[in-house]
């Protein structure tokens, strides 16, 4: 008998993607361990054949489905490099802070190739005694396309704010 293993382009197994309630796996044997941990339910593992790894650092990893999960499970040998370092810093701002997520959505911040120009706002006074520092974000897309960006940094006491828009901070963003 033959055993014919796939590898995708980063050279990673091309097995799918296992997601446990906070962790992710290339293989099942590695989700239903990782599941343990976080006490997922086997049954509630979740799977996907076709999700290739596109991009991953110490702490976060992007989809082919445009999925952003944790690196947390996956091998070290599997580093695909597939976005640019302007999207790699966009979306690890935002993973790393205290914000849910980006408003315009992690897809859009995958796409940047390239910060053209930051400028920074004026920012009203508030009564928030934490520094927040509002900027304008020129950004090329990896079509080619200008986009702008609007990034509002915000101190916290033990970490920070960092939310991403395509909206003005003053229109609503926060």
């Amino acid at each position: 008998m033959q055993w014919f293993v796939l590898l995708d382009r980063s050279g990673c197994i091309n097995m799918g993607r296992y997601l446990t309630n906070r962790y992710v796996a290339l293989s099942w044997a590695e989700a239903t361990r990782l599941a343990a941990l976080d006490q997922t339910p086997l049954g509630a593992i979740r799977y996907s054949a076709t999700a290739e790894l596109v991009h991953r650092t110490d702490w976060w990893a992007w989809w082919s489905d445009s999925l952003l999960t944790t690196a947390i499970g996956l091998p070290e040998s599997c580093n695909p490099q597939g976005l640019s370092p302007a999207a790699e810093e966009l979306i690890t701002d935002v993973w790393a802070s205290d914000s849910p997520g980006p408003q315009c959505g992690w897809a859009l911040l995958a796409q940047v190739e390239r910060v053209l120009q930051v400028e920074t706002l004026a920012t009203p006074p508030s009564a928030f005694i934490y520094l927040t520092i509002r900027e304008q974000l020129l950004v090329e897309l990896r079509d080619g396309q200008p986009s702008t960006l609007y990034r509002v940094w915000m101190g916290a006491d033990e970490g920070y704010f960092c939310q991403v828009s395509t909206r003005r901070p003053d229109q609503g963003m926060e």
